[in-house]
């Protein structure tokens, strides 16, 4: 299938380039593989998001923004990306499903969670991990443990805590969150947060997760129904193994391959920084165009 261009990723990104490209009544298929919206659905509250002065729930938002995307009749493919190549000044992109190509692409994938491969993970549990949050969100008087001191792990756990006992577990002494989020953790009485606490392994006895740490050289055990591990991410590019990073370099130089939203913004990852990058990449397409 041919298109103007595709958008590889329905995160923030992605969705603002393609909604900016409409504007100048150029076509564009998104391909994600998913949901629209990326990582916002897990954001308990987002309030540095300008227009919304008192705040505005992740779920709340990524509604909205699909609902834009509906309204503007955005080509949209719910299919997982496997690969790409470039070869005649044109790319083809082949996914689980069918294969599309285009002069222009745009890759907004967005990033992965890391994992921490010395942890011994069972088989039977599984099931009962998790690396974001919106899964969980409605349940009830479970017990959750999370992996993390950074921004997501305590942003997950003022999102369970209402109904739920959440435990954060720091391998370290130093919270990497910001100092608002701390604050909110500390005062709420069903969240209690570990310092020292390195999870060496996760086992399933009689239906509930054993965690077990090395606490400063003493082994504890920790039961709970179920575990987020909050320990960051890295960008999503697995799909690019058959393009060099030459090629890659000289593509994204000639203005036919554009990376942009959190896959290329390090530390930087922010909604609005996200949206910004789709609108700005979506003129420099039409300038070069």
């Amino acid at each position: 299938m041919k298109n103007d261009i595709i958008i590889i990723g329905g995160g923030p990104a992605g969705l603002a380039c393609s909604l900016q490209l409409k504007r100048y009544n150029v076509g564009s298929l998104i391909i994600e593989k998913d949901h629209l919206g990326g990582l916002m659905r897990n954001a308990n509250k987002i309030e540095n998001y300008l227009g919304f002065p008192k705040s505005i729930s992740g779920v709340e938002l990524q509604e909205k923004f699909v609902q834009q995307i509906k309204q503007n009749n955005i080509k949209t493919e719910f299919d997982e990306v496997l690969k790409i190549s470039h070869k005649k000044d044109e790319f083809t992109v082949t996914t689980i499903k069918n294969s599309f190509k285009s002069k222009l692409l745009v890759i907004a994938s967005g990033t992965k969670p890391k994992k921490i491969p010395e942890v011994d993970i069972k088989k039977n549990a599984l099931k009962s991990v998790f690396y974001e949050v919106f899964e969980l969100l409605n349940i009830k008087n479970k017990k959750i443990a999370i992996i993390g001191a950074g921004d997501a792990a305590f942003d997950y756990a003022l999102s369970l805590c209402k109904n739920n006992q959440v435990d954060i577990f720091n391998r370290g002494d130093k919270e990497k969150c910001l100092p608002l989020l701390y604050n909110k953790v500390s005062s709420e009485k069903n969240i209690h947060y570990h310092k020292h606490k390195i999870l060496k392994s996760i086992n399933k006895k009689q239906g509930r997760l054993s965690l077990i740490f090395n606490e400063q050289n003493k082994i504890c055990e920790h039961i709970s129904n179920y575990i987020i591990f909050a320990v960051g991410r890295k960008p999503e590019l697995s799909f690019l193994s058959e393009i060099n990073e030459n090629k890659i370099d000289s593509l994204v130089k000639n203005k036919t391959l554009f990376f942009i939203g959190d896959v290329k913004n390090g530390i930087t990852r922010q909604l609005a920084i996200a949206t910004g990058d789709g609108i700005k990449t979506a003129m420099e397409i039409m300038l070069v165009a």
